[in-house]
């Protein structure tokens, strides 16, 4: 696999390029799901249990049920990673700042939710408190909320939302990306990686707060974009776009050859 930065010009071209094959091929990228993969199984459409219980940066258990009550942003961290959580949190604060959403009049709001059961309360205040200004204008403490949880409830909201992850001595191995999920607990919409589009998050929320259920373009990435645990960033994988890119071709040389060798022979005949 070739690395790939993803704020590299090379991007753009690649996401264009994986567009056009997934939709030449008909199939949806996520067709086949390695198991054992440190990323997210996209689980549109279905709900997350209102039963589950976290505690809010005070210590206070919550549930679900009680905490979503409008679109939410969800977003699975630990307070003390050393790799992508930090760049995730940061492209958060920052579309926060520019994004037009004004969670006054258009409600929605975040929670990050610490998939470390170590992690406290405590962590999670300064959290909240360091990213808050990060957005860099004024907004509602309540719009951007960190929870932790015991390990129980880590387990079912992480299977809930396909958020798959490996502990690597006193790290762990994972992927990044946002999960938004309607007032009804429906997951709605996956953005993946850390970086996103303002428009795409603020389509999110609006997708959200009606309940639609829409595929993203990072689903369809699937097939030429995976998470290496190793660089943790997300790499363009050249080997499997390349073969692809073969087999589409000779699919449409002999598909070629054959409808050219038929009009040949009516012409003949």
């Amino acid at each position: 696999m070739t690395k790939l930065n993803f704020t590299s010009g090379w991007r753009s071209a690649g996401v264009a390029v994986c567009l056009v094959l997934a939709t030449l091929a008909g199939m949806p990228a996520s067709a086949q799901l390695n198991e054992d993969a440190v990323e997210f199984q996209e689980h549109l459409g279905e709900y997350i249990p209102g039963d589950i219980t976290l505690r809010d940066e005070q210590g206070r258990t919550v549930t679900l049920a009680e905490f979503i009550d409008k679109p939410t942003i969800l977003m699975m961290v630990y307070f003390e990673c050393p790799g992508i959580c930090t760049p995730l949190l940061n492209e958060v604060a920052d579309i926060l700042g520019k994004s037009q959403l004004d969670p006054t009049k258009q409600p929605y709001q975040l929670l990050a939710v610490s998939f470390e059961p170590n992690d406290t309360p405590e962590m999670a205040t300064l959290k909240r408190a360091n990213y808050l200004k990060l957005v860099g204008r004024p907004l509602p403490e309540e719009t951007w909320r960190f929870f932790t949880g015991d390990q129980a409830s880590i387990d079912r909201l992480t299977g809930a939302v396909g958020f798959r992850y490996k502990r690597a001595g006193t790290e762990y191995t994972h992927a990044g990306g946002l999960v938004i999920v309607a007032p009804d607990r429906k997951i709605t919409r996956y953005l993946m990686g850390t970086e996103f589009l303002p428009f795409d998050f603020q389509m999110g929320v609006y997708e959200a707060s009606r309940g639609t259920v829409m595929p993203t373009t990072a689903r369809l990435m699937r097939m030429c974009f995976s998470y290496d645990p190793e660089g943790r960033t997300y790499v363009f994988n050249v080997m499997r776009v390349t073969a692809f890119v073969m087999l589409t071709s000779l699919a449409f040389f002999a598909t070629f050859l054959y409808f050219t060798t038929r009009r040949k022979r009516r012409r003949e005949g």
